[in-house]
């Protein structure tokens, strides 16, 4: 072993030794206060506890937990206002949802009961003994008409049929709440055309026979002097009104009958739709339906839109032609 190998090793072995002798002197000279004594006399020490080393505010290393760890972020400051729901939604005064009763309360049955009239009209009877005062709608396909019960929760509602096997609804709060069905074998003697609508127009539904013009005799609406007897008789048609332009759903409908058989006479019959130019409706289109029968037979339902005239027109009626099918082909 050479001369500089063995200075190497000796002076390792002198350096661990130091170290150990260093850490030794360290470690038993070291304090360790009594944290209690047993009944011998013994002391022992405390657990020995973890330090965190932290930096103080000034950069410098430090033993144990410092003064201010973090800063506290101002939450409040971060918060954002939100707009008012009521701001973007507008529509607050929406129509209540009808609540559908899993068990009914005795002695609060709605019941809708039917009687044959003249001219296959239906007199309906709707009882309801707890909905005093309250709205309902009367349904029979497609027709839709709007009403009120009296003090009594009773309401008497006249409507046209449009089959022979007729079924007859009545909801009130968009829940059905009875339905009733009659036969009426009458209808096979007439033709009907309607005109159904929703919104608060006032919409009129004019029939013009045999080539009359608007104030001639030929000339049948819901104001003229034409009734269900002339038409049983078979002398013209007849039109009547149906629903109710305030209710909080304005379901209205004007249905126009005419003998049936009498379609294929000269100059037939000519529909027109009615409809009074406002302040809301003007240069605007106006939504409606049209629903025909042909003796009972054949139901045919359409959607229309009418274009209505300028402002300038406010207060005119607007006479709408090609609304209808033809009536005279229908019956052939």
């Amino acid at each position: 072993m050479g001369m500089s190998r063995l200075k190497t090793v000796k002076t390792v072995t002198s350096t661990l030794m130091i170290a150990v002798t260093l850490g030794f002197l360290v470690q038993y000279g070291e304090t360790t206060p009594a944290v209690g004594v047993g009944e011998d006399g013994e002391t022992y020490n405390k657990v020995p506890r973890s330090l965190m080393l932290s930096t103080n505010a000034q950069g410098q290393a430090v033993f144990g937990v410092p003064n201010k760890v973090m800063v506290p972020v101002d939450h409040a400051a971060n918060l954002q206002q939100v707009v008012s729901v009521d701001v973007v939604y507008t529509e607050m005064n929406v129509p209540e949802m009808g609540a559908i009763m899993a068990m009914p309360i005795p002695g609060c049955d709605t019941t809708l009961s039917a009687v044959r009239e003249p001219a296959a009209m239906v007199a309906l009877t709707v009882t309801a003994p707890c909905s005093e005062g309250q709205a309902f709608t009367v349904s029979h396909s497609g027709i839709q008409v709007a009403g009120n019960t009296d003090s009594d929760g009773v309401a008497l509602v006249r409507v046209p049929a449009l089959m022979t096997n007729a079924e007859f609804n009545v909801t009130f709060d968009n829940v059905l709440k009875a339905t009733t069905e009659i036969f009426v074998p009458e209808l096979r003697n007439f033709d009907r055309a309607v005109l159904q609508w929703m919104t608060r127009d006032n919409m009129r539904l004019h029939a013009l026979e045999n080539g009359a013009q608007i104030g001639d005799p030929g000339h049948v609406w819901s104001a003229s002097l034409h009734s269900a007897t002339d038409t049983q008789q078979g002398k013209n048609g007849f039109v009547v009104y149906l629903g109710d332009a305030e209710a909080e759903i304005p379901f209205q409908a004007e249905v126009y009958t005419f003998p049936e058989g009498q379609m294929n006479r000269d100059g037939g019959v000519d529909l027109l739709v009615g409809v009074t130019v406002t302040e809301d409706n003007c240069s605007r289109e106006v939504d409606a339906m049209t629903i025909q029968t042909n003796a009972g037979q054949t139901l045919i339902k359409t959607d229309i839109s009418v274009k209505m005239p300028s402002c300038d027109q406010v207060g005119q009626v607007a006479m709408l032609q090609d609304k209808f099918t033809d009536l005279t082909l229908v019956s052939n």
